[in-house]
């Protein structure tokens, strides 16, 4: 059985442990966060792109009507002067004018027909992918709102694991104490208390000397690992 004292650090240790967890998961809060931000930001931005996409085409589409009308004025145009010029040079001229303009519309409406062609097929597409990204912007709101809601239990917690500790430490001698901070300072890890049996340091799993393995029977002062310095105690 532990000596007292170190049944009393016992105690802290573990309440130490549970508050050390606490802070270690308040500490990856922001992370998480940040990258859900970082996926709402990137799947947005998707949805911007094929939005600005659609509508370049959509444009271009504008544009291509706007040229077309203008060939048409051009068209009625060169045929208002065929009807007020005499010489046939001049008529002729103003066919072929007429021939290419009219030859500019139907490549024009080709180009129109294609791209309405693509305009229709992206805007499905766009359609189809901004219900999933929407589903998934909506699913990583909804972590963030647990995040925040852990958040507020796990400060809530850390205000009772402190305390906790607090009122434990209270009931350890200070010299225990003191050598209970010093092993928590140089270990990495817990424990800082370390049970020995057969030999064996459950701290570091290396075999103790034989004077730490005798000295550790006497109940009356601590006693520390020889190959980690860890509190001891059978």
């Amino acid at each position: 059985m532990a000596a007292p004292q170190i049944e009393k650090l016992l105690i802290v240790q573990d309440r130490d442990a549970t508050l050390q967890k606490t802070e270690q998961e308040l500490a990856r809060l922001p992370r998480e966060r940040a990258a859900l931000d970082a996926k709402i930001t990137a799947e947005t931005e998707n949805i911007e792109n094929a939005r600005a996409a659609l509508k370049a085409k959509e444009l271009a589409r504008k544009e291509i009507d706007s040229e077309v009308k203008i060939q048409e004025v051009a068209i009625q145009k060169f045929r208002t002067l065929q009807l007020e010029v005499k010489k046939n040079e001049e008529y002729r001229a103003l066919t072929q004018q007429i021939d290419q303009a009219e030859a500019s519309i139907a490549t024009l409406e080709e180009q129109e027909i294609q791209l309405l062609l693509e305009i229709d097929t992206e805007q499905e597409a766009f359609e189809a992918a901004k219900t999933e990204i929407d589903a998934r912007i909506e699913l990583q709101k909804h972590s963030i709102s647990q995040l925040q809601e852990r958040e507020t239990n796990l400060k809530a917690s850390l205000d009772a694991a402190r305390a906790a500790l607090d009122e434990a430490r209270a009931e350890v001698d200070s010299d225990y104490l003191q050598h209970y901070d010093r092993v928590r300072k140089l270990s990495k890890r817990p424990p800082y208390v370390a049970r020995i049996e057969n030999h064996i340091c459950s701290g570091c799993h290396l075999r103790v000397s034989n004077e730490v393995a005798q000295a550790i029977r006497d109940p009356r002062e601590p006693h520390f690992c020889d190959q980690c310095g860890r509190l001891v105690y059978l």
